[in-house]
């Protein structure tokens, strides 16, 4: 099998999911952020459970009903609900203070005049293909910042994009820089936290806005229409950007964790904020697959910086050609299958055996179209 049809067979149809009336969630944070009163309304029959962090009971009141504890059962992520009445409300009151004093980054830390929280810590919800309306109150001048689309023109309602309960999200809620991005076919959702000086903050923006047009040529605008990305300082570290990841909870979201202090060149010189965007080119893929998600992001990071100067053609297959020697150097005697559990030795073997095939897969595309097709396009199609 060649290794483009993977890409034909990943263009089959998904089913549509139907929606009725909206259950409804307005959560209140406290003046100090240290506490998040929240209530859940089903619309309808209500379901029989809900789903939250596993973590979250640490830090959480009881489950009520109309002022009554209810008797439920725990596992893991979800809560098992006795018989309710149709449109039944519950509510609970979560100790963010406690997370955040306790918790770290597992589950909430503070950021300056914010707080970075997993956010189903305290948004609790019914099963994934149910439709969610949120509300979100806030103190004074407080922002909030979710991959969660906005719900029409009045402020604070937003509507979740419907992905499986298990995806995780982080939210950010306090006082710190944030504006909207208007970018060909949509909106990213910029949040600088922390305590960073105008300079810093003028310098991560252009970073950021350089990294996202480096991945709008690919398609002819931004692979998604509504982006949540953060920036989050963290000090004094060996490169600009230690650690950045993807999630997809709700909705498409990028955070990086940056050394503030280093200069604008530094940033633009750095792979990490290309191959990052670079995923959401692509839906998600399961981590046992992550060679396909992690070869094109791998893959991309150079060539994309290649297309708009940033690396030379030379010095772009010269970096690419020395990724697939770690990942030679990285391979053992087993199957790539294998390398997906095969931690963290095994980590340059799965991303540069990826980037390897989509290399592979890019030139048969051309070649056996005169150029008329691509792995951008075919990328582009698997998104439509």
């Amino acid at each position: 099998m060649r290794v483009w049809f993977l890409f034909l067979l990943l263009l089959l149809p998904l089913p549509s999911l139907a929606t009725s009336g909206d259950d409804r969630l307005q959560a209140r944070f406290s003046e100090d952020l240290r506490t998040v009163a929240a209530e859940l309304c089903f619309s309808g029959a209500a379901p029989d459970r809900i789903y939250r962090h596993e973590l979250a009971g640490e830090y959480a009141s009881g489950l009520q009903h109309a002022g009554e504890s209810l008797n439920t059962r725990v596992r893991e992520d979800r809560i098992y609900l006795p018989s309710l009445p149709d449109n039944a409300c519950v509510n609970w009151t979560f100790d963010l203070g406690k997370a955040i004093d306790e918790g770290g980054y597992r589950s909430a830390f503070k950021v300056g005049e914010s707080v970075l929280a997993v956010t189903s810590l305290w948004y609790w919800k019914g099963p994934w293909k149910r439709p969610l309306l949120v509300r979100i109150d806030l103190p004074e001048g407080a922002r909030f910042s979710t991959p969660w689309p906005r719900d029409g023109e009045e402020p604070g309602w937003y509507r979740p994009i419907q992905t499986p309960s298990g995806w995780y999200a982080r939210s950010a809620v306090g006082w710190y820089r944030d504006e909207a991005i208007s970018v060909p076919g949509g909106t990213v959702q910029l949040s600088l936290l922390g305590e960073l000086s105008d300079a810093q903050a003028d310098k991560l923006r252009r970073w950021i806005r350089r990294s996202i047009d480096a991945v709008i040529p690919v398609f002819g605008e931004f692979p998604r229409t509504f982006s949540q990305v953060v920036v989050i300082p963290i000090g004094q570290r060996s490169e600009p950007v230690p650690w950045a990841h993807v999630m997809r909870g709700g909705g498409p979201a990028v955070h990086f964790y940056v050394d503030e202090n280093r200069p604008l060149s530094e940033f633009d010189a750095d792979w990490t904020a290309t191959h990052e965007f670079s995923h959401l080119l692509m839906p998600y893929v399961s981590r046992k697959d992550r060679w396909l998600s992690e070869g094109a992001a791998s893959y991309y990071q150079n060539v994309l910086r290649a297309r708009d100067g940033r690396l030379s053609e030379r010095s772009a297959w010269q970096k690419m050609y020395e990724g697939f020697q770690r990942g030679e150097k990285a391979s053992r005697p087993e199957t790539l299958i294998d390398a997906m559990d095969g931690g963290w030795g095994s980590v340059m073997r799965v991303y540069w055996s990826g980037a390897a095939m989509m290399l592979q897969a890019d030139m048969a595309l051309r070649e056996q179209t005169n150029g008329a097709q691509s792995l951008d396009t075919a990328l582009d199609l698997l998104r439509a």
